[in-house]
């Protein structure tokens, strides 16, 4: 008897430059659950949760093929992915580009605070001159 079955790929390169091809069968049934992946930003080797694409092409209508890497132990790994997995990844990116974005304006904003307070303390015990300001 013949698998029939479909049969998901993924091709992972461990941190040590081996790489790995993965077969999963599906063998589920009409009447079984749906299957929940894992979500891509989570590393398959760590848990790691800050997994980013490192390329992409669109695999037919509705599955893209992505590499992914994992920054916190360098795993790598291929694979062809449903369009609704991929843009809970496209989410998961958006929310950790939002969340980087607000540290950078707060840090900036914190920095700057620091630098005009330095200025004023300069001023005040005239640390600074005219002179300061010629080409």
């Amino acid at each position: 008897m013949s698998d029939t079955s479909p049969h998901i790929r993924h091709n992972v390169q461990m941190p040590d430059g081996k790489q790995l091809e993965v077969v999963y069968h599906d063998h589920r049934r009409a009447s079984d659950p749906p299957y929940a992946p894992d979500p891509l930003h989570v590393c398959f080797n760590c848990a790691g949760e800050l997994v980013y694409p490192l390329d992409w092409i669109e695999e037919g209508a509705r599955h893209w093929r992505i590499v992914l890497r994992c920054p916190e132990c360098e795993a790598r790994r291929e694979g062809v992915f449903e369009q609704s997995v991929v843009e809970e990844l496209d989410d998961e990116l958006d929310r950790g580009a939002g969340a980087l974005l607000s540290d950078l304006k707060r840090i900036t904003h914190a920095n700057m605070s620091d630098e005009v307070e330095f200025f004023v303390r300069a001023l005040d015990a005239d640390l600074i001159v005219p002179s300061d300001f010629h080409r």
